[in-house]
């Protein structure tokens, strides 16, 4: 069963944030990562933020996290458009999908060419 409804997502998030989503999968989400983001998604406060490589996650709820890319954060103009945010249930559906079908198949449900 899939657990990410694409049109949910883009309800709260503009076109970019589904690229940075698809970076941060790229770059953070790693075998030896994995056991430090699910446990930050599942037992972190609301609030808490997790610094990886080049992105944040920020607790938004017990049911939603912000995903943001450091350097954009930095320079880009509207910096919000970037910004992701992302129902942990829908997360993990997506680290799962990284992790046993590989980045395209997250493309594919996110809809990046």
């Amino acid at each position: 069963m899939n657990t990410f409804d694409i049109e949910k997502f883009f309800v709260k998030n503009k076109r970019k944030a589904a690229n940075m989503l698809l970076s941060f999968m790229d770059i953070e989400v790693r075998e030896y990562m994995l056991d430090e983001i699910v446990y930050f998604l599942n037992h972190s406060s609301v609030g808490e933020k997790m610094e990886l490589t080049d992105h944040f996650i920020i607790k938004e709820s017990d049911f939603e996290v912000i995903i943001l890319n450091e350097t954009t954060e930095m320079f880009a103009l509207n910096p919000e458009e970037s910004r992701a945010h992302i129902e942990i249930v829908s997360l993990l559906f997506l680290i799962n999908q990284k992790m046993s079908c590989g980045l395209n198949k997250v493309k594919s449900i996110l809809k990046i060419n």
